[in-house]
């Protein structure tokens, strides 16, 4: 053994790693920021830290190789940039050792005032007699507690509905700004029109803006499927173009914005049993804004003093208990969707639209008006089912093939009407197997009940009451 190596073994490494991807090298400046040098400049850093560069013999191995080749065996990391949750510094995550070079900038808690944040919540997220609020509150509370105690949890996307000019880009800003400052674009990757993903492992804040471009019914189930996948699983999958995949500890949330009319809120999955309790979805009102707005003047004061108060809405938040009502074991928070998006959102499912189909051709009567007929309960297989409804002698075979494309759709969308928790059709459509094979049952749509006969309106030969007195003239 020679001298060199009798020095590197004696001396600890300098704080040098090696990438062996990009065949790079990484230390630290001055200001301890992470910087990749080449070869020549990490072996000067070494040599800095009382290594040699001059071998002891002609032909042999300088300190400073020595060390190099020590580097490259015990200091070598499979991946370098920022990961989000994570400080700067060197992490062992499954079978490889990882450097995160930069770390998020949270929000230091601090007693103080938030009215002005206070006004904008009260506005945006209290609709009427029903306060959304503690949902908001409750979902941000365990993000910022998984952020400060750096310790994974599943999490909930967060999804706001409502006109443009609300509030909802502002809040999703505002929630950049206390998750470390770091926010990334996923949808492109979620919906799959893109394998990579790396770039959103730098970012706290996974941010969706209204930016759908198909609504879709596969392209919506694919999207929950990856809403399931990014927020329940500890172990991610980062892959870098070029790059092989590697498995990667993030710690993250997700929010989303949508205007709130039936054909954007489209973006969002169908809310099946799957993915309900996976996402939050509130109702956002628009009204005045707490502060003038309107030019860049005025919207860069309003977004200073949201700033300021951060701090203390921050600290509020820590010491702000979930209801117990409102307590998940899981997510912190209970999921919930404002009634009135679900209600929206449901007339969009393909399950509704064949029970749509169904009502107008199954249980119509050309004669008598629907809410006077006497229908009787339709039974058979979903094969039978939509046999009829593509076929002569329905009226909606068209209608009915685009929305039946594929083997067993007419069972699974029953299956769907059978399970749901819609109070208007539950119990509509059931099932029981008869030799081997499922049996469906179907009931006609409920009519309205009849309006007594006095229903309130005067009767032709009924006197008319006389007109106000301001109305006289």
């Amino acid at each position: 053994m020679n001298s060199a190596t009798n020095i590197v073994q004696a001396l600890p490494l300098p704080p040098v790693y090696y990438h062996a991807r990009e065949t790079s090298y990484w230390r630290m400046d001055e200001n301890n920021r992470w910087i990749k040098v080449n070869d020549a400049s990490a072996k000067s850093f070494i040599a800095e830290h009382a290594y040699s560069k001059s071998p002891s013999t002609p032909g042999a191995n300088s300190e400073v190789e020595k060390c190099i080749m020590e580097i490259q065996a015990k200091q070598n990391v499979a991946y370098v940039g920022p990961l989000a949750g994570h400080c700067a510094g060197v992490y062992r995550m499954g079978d490889n050792q990882i450097l995160v070079t930069d770390s998020p900038k949270f929000i230091v808690p601090k007693a103080g005032e938030w009215c002005t944040l206070d006004a904008l919540f009260r506005g945006m997220f209290v609709d009427g007699d029903l306060d959304q609020r503690p949902y908001f509150y409750g979902w941000l509370k365990n993000a910022l507690e998984s952020f400060r105690q750096r310790r994974w949890k599943a999490s909930q996307l967060f999804a706001m509905a409502g006109p443009a000019g609300s509030g909802k880009s502002l809040t999703q800003n505002l929630l950049t700004a206390m998750f470390g400052g770091r926010s990334s674009k996923p949808y492109q990757f979620m919906m799959g029109h893109t394998q990579f993903n790396s770039h959103m492992f730098g970012a706290e804040h996974l941010m969706l803006e209204d930016e759908a471009e198909s609504v879709d019914i596969r392209s919506r189930r694919h999207f929950a499927a990856n809403i399931k996948t990014i927020l329940t699983g500890r172990d991610q999958n980062c892959h870098a173009k070029h790059r092989e995949a590697l498995i990667l500890n993030p710690l993250w949330r997700m929010s989303l914005s949508l205007n709130d009319d039936p054909e954007r809120l489209q973006v969002l999955p169908p809310l099946d049993i799957d993915v309900r309790d996976k996402i939050i979805v509130l109702k956002i009102i628009k009204t005045r804004m707490p502060m003038r707005t309107g030019t860049p003047a005025a919207d860069e004061r309003f977004w200073a003093q949201l700033v300021s108060e951060l701090p203390g809405f921050v600290h509020y938040l820590e010491q702000w208990q979930v209801p117990d009502a409102l307590a998940d074991s899981r997510y912190g928070i209970t999921p919930y969707q404002h009634p009135e998006i679900v209600e929206k959102l449901e007339q969009t499912t393909p399950e509704m639209k064949l029970l749509e189909f169904i009502d107008g051709e199954i249980f119509r009567n050309p004669s008598t008006p629907l809410n006077h007929a006497r229908l009787e309960p339709w039974e058979g297989s979903s094969t039978t089912l939509e046999t009829r409804l593509v076929n002569p002698p329905s009226r909606i075979i068209h209608e009915a093939r685009k929305l039946l494309t594929w083997q067993n759709s007419c069972g699974t969308y029953l299956a769907r009407l059978e399970d749901t928790e819609n109070e208007h059709i539950a119990g509509r459509v059931t099932s029981h197997r008869r030799n081997g094979l499922t049996v469906w049952t179907i009931q006609p749509p409920r009519c309205p009940e009849p309006l007594p006969e006095n229903d309130g309106c005067p009767k032709p030969d009924q006197e008319l009451p006389p007109p106000p007195a301001c109305l006289v003239s």
